[in-house]
């Protein structure tokens, strides 16, 4: 049966470990719409970092849009190496996720003190990784949380980074008494999230939940 709850901010944040930790299966599918942009407005630093297959793809957003996926991607770079994240706080989740016909996802590695009601464009709470056939992990995504029991009770819509709207996954199935998870994939409480594939090409979109150009198959117990 289906049945919505409210929940505190601290329960929230407790249950966030168990969000992570359990990966985020079964996300709904959301296109970006992106437009042509006539005047980029970057500076020679920032048309560097976009100087990849990636920043093509940027290169068609708007212009606002643009700069500020190229903040990101230069707050985020240092962690290609998950050393460098598992130092900075990020706690590396072994479960790799993937979905059949939608793709993956990949490893996630979380900072609980970055999952705040509010959107920090460069201190996203989870890194997204893809396991590699040498046995590293290369870093294809960012991903925000926002809990939303705590946004909602201050704002009217959802969190937006920069002009794209967070999806929506509020809403909860009882599985059994007391035992919650969500309809839409995820932490097993009320929130928003967004994916950001900054570091890898996805043809679903820059905002989608799957990428098919991602693989759990070298994660351990992989084929």
């Amino acid at each position: 049966m289906r049945k919505k709850t409210h929940l505190s901010a601290a329960f929230i944040f407790g249950l966030a470990v168990c969000l992570i930790m359990a990966g985020c299966i079964q996300e709904s599918i959301t296109e970006d719409i992106i437009q042509p942009s006539q005047d980029m407005n970057l500076s020679t630093e920032e048309l560097a970092i976009l100087d990849d297959d990636i920043g093509i793809t940027l290169r068609m957003n708007p212009s606002n849009q643009n700069k500020l996926l190229a903040n990101i991607r230069a707050a985020t770079a240092k962690y290609h190496r998950l050393s460098v994240a598992e130092a900075d706080g990020y706690v590396f989740n072994p479960h790799c996720v993937e979905a059949p016909d939608l793709g993956g996802m990949g490893h996630h590695a979380a900072d609980m003190d970055k999952i705040i009601p509010f959107v920090n464009p460069i201190e996203p709470g989870v890194l997204v990784y893809e396991p590699m056939k040498n046995g590293g992990y290369k870093l294809v995504a960012v991903e925000y949380l926002v809990p939303s029991e705590p946004w909602d009770a201050n704002n009217d819509g959802p969190p937006m980074l920069g002009e794209i709207p967070f999806d929506d996954h509020r809403e909860l199935i009882e599985i059994e008494p007391n035992v919650f998870v969500n309809a839409k994939g995820g932490p097993p409480f009320p929130h928003y999230q967004l994916h950001v594939w900054l570091w890898s090409n996805n043809p679903m979109g820059m905002y989608s939940p799957f990428n098919p150009n991602v693989s759990c198959q070298y994660a351990m117990g992989g084929d």
